[in-house]
């Protein structure tokens, strides 16, 4: 009589389990398909969202409302820290007035340039205060994300004025000279000089002498 042989498959011990089990998890920290890690070309796709989002003086929650989503994925989104979906694409651009190629970078959006000429920077705007300086707004009148731009034109006088705000103040002299007085101190600038200051501080400006000075003035809100 024939001899029936038996093979038999060994059962896998429990630690072989537990290495099959780890090699099949994904790694920690890894991210789902559904769900990637922004590639080369996406990683300016965020900070557009972001810039384009504060162009147009939204907040992330507002934004987040117009496409549908909470505002943690805008945050992420804008952090470059998830790739947007095609769809989630169409919407981020018709809430930001833009197009998807301009999001993605492959077009310019003619309203983002935007060109004061000197010949309308005539100091035309009297500033409401003795002091009797006169300004020209760089930015169409609109603050553009977190910033402000002027050219300033001082008064001989610094004025009874304080000038106090949130934010940071930067002046650079483009011409003439400047007086920059604080309370307990007064800072002389010719043209060149640039100075940099929080907000906060109590300041006046006063133009020095005869001749006509002018300042390029930024005033941040942040």
């Amino acid at each position: 009589m024939a001899t029936r042989s038996t093979v038999r498959t060994p059962r896998p011990t429990a630690t072989a389990a537990r290495k099959t089990a780890r090699a099949a998890a994904p790694p920690v920290g890894a991210v789902a398909a559904d769900d990637e890690a922004p590639g080369p070309a996406f990683l300016s796709v965020g900070p557009r969202i972001k810039a384009l989002r504060r162009l147009r003086n939204m907040t992330v929650e507002e934004l987040a409302d117009a496409v549908g989503v909470h505002k943690a994925h805008v945050s992420r989104l804008e952090r470059s820290l998830k790739t947007p979906s095609i769809h989630m694409m169409a919407r981020l651009a018709k809430a930001l007035g833009t197009s998807m190629g301009n999001l993605v970078g492959e077009t310019l959006d003619k309203a983002d340039i935007k060109i004061t000429r000197g010949t309308d920077l005539a100091p035309g705007y009297p500033v409401e205060e003795p002091a009797q300086h006169r300004i020209a707004p760089l930015l169409h009148g609109h603050s553009v994300g977190s910033f402000e731009a002027f050219i300033v034109y001082p008064g001989q006088s610094g004025g009874t004025v304080q000038a106090q705000h949130e934010g940071q103040e930067m002046l650079y002299v483009l011409a003439g000279t400047i007086d920059v007085i604080f309370n307990e101190r007064t800072e002389r600038l010719q043209a060149g000089d640039c100075i940099h200051f929080p907000g906060y501080l109590n300041h006046r400006i006063a133009r020095v002498g005869r001749a006509q000075a002018r300042a390029l003035l930024v005033l941040s809100a942040d």
